[in-house]
This record gives C-alpha cells, structure tokens and sequence, in this order.
C-alpha cells in the first residue's frame, strides 16, 4: 500500500538521494499530518467538553501539537530546499534539524500544560459521562492514527529523515495514550473507577516523553555525529575500485542537513605515476561519487614509494606494532627521508578517542623498535583523530 502511495503523489519517488524528491515525500506526510490530526483533534476536543473527560481532551490537544508540528515540518522542508547564497554557502538542509527543535519545543509545552491540569483533577475528581460513542469514536482514531504513524514512519526510513521519523513516532505515541484512555473509559463504566485524571496524566507524560526524545535525536546531527556505515564502505569500495588507486585514507564527511553532504579523501597512487595522469584519475573518482551519492567530493592524492623496500619494512614495522594496542587504527603516507646522519620514518597514525597512551608514549614506543632495525632512524609521527 505504501508502495502504492508514494508512487501516486511523489513524481521519481525511487530517487531518493535528491533532495528534492526528499522534499516530495516530506511534503506528502506533513499534508497527510495536517488533515489526520485536525479532524481528530477538533472531534477528541467536543466529545471531551461534552463528557466532561480531561483525558479525552488532552488527547484531542496533542493531535493538536502533532498537526502543528507537520505544519512546522512544511515549512522546514520549504526552507530547507532553499538554494546556497551569501550568508549561507552551504545550503539550508539543516533546518529541517531547527524545525524538529521547535516541534519539540510545542510538544512540550503542550504535555505540561496538560500534566498540570491532570495533576489537579486527579485531586479533585470529577465524573466524566461514559458513552459507547466515544469509545467507538477512540477505537476508530486508533485505527486511522495508527496506520498514519506506520506510513509515516516507514516513509521517514525510506529517505532517511529524521524529523518525518520522530512525527510518525509521535503519532505512535499517540496511538499508545488513546488505548489507555479507552481502558479509562472501561474501567470507569465497569467498575466504577474515576480515573479521567490519572489518565490525562498518563497521556501528558507520553507527550512530554516524545518531546524529550525528539530534542535527543535533533540535537546529535547538529552537534555532527559520525557518518553512516554504509555510506563510508561506499565511498570506499568506488574509490579503491578504479584502477591505479593503492589505498585510500583521511576519509571525512561533513554533513549539513539531509541530502546535503561534503566529503574529502586522500587516495594513495604509485609514485611513478606522471602528475597528469594522477589528477585524472581523482578527478573520475570525484565525479563518480558525486553523481551516485550526491555527496561533493574532494579528494587528494598521497604518492607512494611502491619499489623502495625501507619503505616496505618500515611499513610492515609499523603497522605490526600498532596492531598490538588498543586506539591506534591506521598508518599512512610513511615516507623515507634521508639526511646526514639519521633517517626519519614520517608517518601519519589515526588514533580513536579510545586511546589510553598518550601521543608521547606511542611515538616513543615505535622509535625503539624502529632502531632495533636500524640505530640510526628515527620516528616523526603526525597524530589524527579518527572522524569515522
């Protein structure tokens, strides 16, 4: 069905990548959004004041916040599609991260208010009139909200958008909290319970709870988390697939909202190579992963001594004795240069945030069994963070 849906209302919905088919599905789900939860939240909201139950306006108060939210997630995406200019060379993707933000500022505010007013009928309860209306009427929103939150968040997976996936979680949520109230409404009938208060409270600490979460997600993004798997073996598996590529290193992915990533490489080529033919072939490579994964790409090329064996065993040295401690991941560019009375080893190590030596240690480490080969070399190393 969903198959279904998408090929309808959004034109290339196989292309994902594009920002601007992302932009056609995020559309599809805030106009889906907006008409679910207006005509839930107005209906919840009447037969509430008409059974007098807080629990069933609290409810009809966070469809509320969620059609508002896919309003806020329109115009997110709107501004988001905006072209780079002066002030901001870069793009606007990332304001759908700023329209998550001030979802979940709404959504808060939303299940405090209503936690509070909870708070105070639970103390001073009040009878709510039962009606099998309503319930029929929760059981249907259940029905419809539930397969709204589904599409959503199965849209949201698809093109991998993280404020589509937190509104169809939200309504998920929502889903949840209208059970309860329809076990309120049960247990108030049969059993005589009054617990409309309790319930709106129940509800407002779901709101309040997606809130929260939603603040979590938006702000890791903004913050820069590490890039996806699957998008750094990519890159490296078209990189290291085009012929004259020894090696590839110092892989770093900026992200600047979605569909609006940048990315910069070293890959190494053998030496012997002429400069043009080298620049050739970075060249191809960039375009290649610009036009397959819409990423802007720049990449660098290392030469590599691939005939001159102290370079070869220093290499083998090196990397053997990293191997043996916990934080250092990689050696690269190793280069042999020759002076008067010593030789340097000058190489690059990436080290992970995990490493418990400090850098003067390691290098201190590697020169001894660097001179165990040879007295008269020496080490110089150039530490890097690992960003992947």
């Amino acid at each position: 069905m969903k198959q279904f849906i998408w090929k309808t209302f959004v034109k290339d919905y196989e292309n994902t990548k594009d920002p601007a088919v992302r932009r056609r599905y995020t559309r599809l789900t805030g106009v889906l959004g907006i008409i679910v939860n207006a005509v839930l939240c107005g209906a919840k909201i009447v037969l509430g004041v008409l059974s007098g139950s807080i629990a069933v306006i609290a409810d009809g108060l966070h469809d509320m916040a969620d059609s508002l939210a896919a309003c806020i997630t329109l115009i997110g995406a709107h501004v988001a599609g905006k072209p780079p200019d002066r002030k901001h060379p870069y793009g606007h993707a990332r304001a759908e991260y700023l329209a998550s933000l001030v979802i979940s500022a709404v959504v808060l505010v939303v299940g405090w208010e209503l936690l509070c007013t909870s708070v105070e009928r639970s103390i001073h309860p009040t009878a709510a009139e039962f009606s099998w209306t309503m319930v029929i009427f929760m059981l249907a929103a259940i029905l419809i909200k539930g397969s709204s939150a589904l599409f959503t968040i199965a849209t949201g997976k698809h093109i991998r958008s993280l404020p589509v996936i937190a509104a169809g979680t939200d309504n998920r949520n929502d889903v949840i909290t209208s059970i309860i109230i329809v076990i309120g409404l049960l247990l108030n009938r049969f059993a005589g319970l009054q617990l409309d208060g309790p319930m709106g409270c129940i509800v407002s600490l779901f709101i309040l709870w997606s809130g929260i979460t939603l603040i979590r997600e938006t702000i890791d993004p903004l913050l820069g988390e590490p890039p996806e798997q699957e998008t750094i073996d990519e890159i490296r598996r078209i990189v290291l697939s085009h012929p004259g590529i020894l090696g590839m290193h110092d892989l770093i992915i900026y992200n600047y909202g979605p569909g609006k990533s940048f990315a910069s490489f070293h890959a190494e080529v053998d030496s012997r190579e002429t400069l043009s033919e080298a620049h050739d072939i970075i060249d191809e490579i960039e375009r290649e992963l610009t036009e397959r994964l819409n990423i802007t790409v720049t990449g660098h090329m290392d030469p590599v001594e691939v005939d001159n064996p102290v370079r070869i065993r220093m290499q083998r040295l090196v990397e053997e004795q990293i191997r043996r401690f916990d934080g250092l991941e990689e050696v690269h560019d190793l280069r042999i240069v020759s002076g008067k009375q010593r030789t340097k080893i000058v190489f690059d190590l990436v080290v992970s945030p995990d490493m418990v030596m400090s850098e003067d240690t390691v290098e201190e480490m590697l020169d001894q069994e660097v001179k165990k080969i040879d007295p008269n070399c020496e080490v110089a190393i150039n530490f890097e963070k690992a960003f992947i």
